[in-house]
């Protein structure tokens, strides 16, 4: 057997980035990563298309239940925006007074999630109020703009 076979020394043996970044199972995070992505942000096809008013039949809901739902997820709304504005408010706390970087970025992205619920419950009761389900977002911001 040759002494060649034996080491199996080549250019890779001392020189190879690719190796040492880790290209392949890079390139295999990036795609799971992306189809993770792309699933977040397709929606999810629905099986049925129904009315507001098939709905309400089919969940057996009455205009008082709606109102109450309503009332309910107006509350929830006053909750997170609350949270949000003191998680916001200390946020900027930490970054002035102590200059901490990495705990004003938690407490901003903690605020900005409780905006978040806050949206998608006004969100709902658009909805309600609207008696349509499956509203966009450009419908949400033209009520908006109305302001019934």
């Amino acid at each position: 057997m040759a002494v060649r076979q034996v080491f199996k020394v080549s250019r890779k043996t001392f020189f190879n980035p690719r190796g040492w970044f880790g290209y392949d199972g890079f390139k295999e995070d990036t795609k799971t990563i992306w189809g993770i992505v792309i699933d977040l942000f397709s929606p999810p096809a629905t099986a049925q298309e129904e009315t507001f008013e098939e709905a309400m039949q089919r969940l057996e809901l009455s205009e008082s239940d709606l109102q109450s739902t309503a009332r309910h997820y107006y509350f929830y709304i006053l909750f997170f925006a609350i949270l949000g504005t003191g998680i916001l408010f200390y946020a900027f706390y930490l970054i002035f007074q102590y200059h901490l970087f990495w705990p004003w970025l938690l407490a901003m992205s903690i605020a900005a999630l409780f905006y978040v619920y806050a949206f998608r419950y006004h969100f709902w009761i658009f909805q309600i109020k609207r008696r349509k389900l499956g509203c966009t977002f450009a419908e949400w911001w033209a009520g908006q703009s109305r302001r019934e």
